[in-house]
C-alpha cells in the first residue's frame, strides 16, 4: 500500500529521483528548490538481506515517472527516508 506526500524538490533532489529523468522534464523545477510535488511512494519487496526498496510515483509535465530505489536498510537513504517519513508525521 502507497502513500502521497507533497515533496519539496530539494527533497525529490537529495533522493536522487532526478537523476534518471531526461532534462527537458525537470529543467523548468530543477533550480526552484521550493517546489511542491505529489509523490505516491509505496514499499516494495526485497529479495537482498538487509535491503529494502521504494517505488516513487509522480508527475512532471504531465508525463508520469516511475523510479524503484533499492538501497541498504542502515546506509544514509534509509535515514534520509526515515527523516522524510518523521518530518511528514510530524506534520499531520
Amino acid at each position: 500500500m502507497g502513500y502521497t506526500y507533497t515533496l519539496l524538490v530539494s527533497h525529490m533532489k537529495q533522493l536522487d529521483l532526478f537523476d534518471d529523468i531526461e532534462y527537458k522534464y525537470i529543467k523548468n523545477i530543477i533550480e526552484d528548490n521550493e517546489d511542491d510535488i505529489e509523490v505516491e511512494i509505496e514499499d516494495l519487496d526485497c529479495d537482498r538481506i538487509a535491503c529494502c526498496k521504494t517505488r516513487f510515483i509522480f508527475e512532471l509535465n504531465d508525463e508520469k515517472f516511475i523510479v524503484d530505489k533499492e538501497y541498504n536498510c542502515s546506509g544514509a537513504y534509509a535515514l534520509m527516508m526515515l527523516d522524510l517519513d518523521n518530518t511528514y508525521e510530524e506534520e499531520e
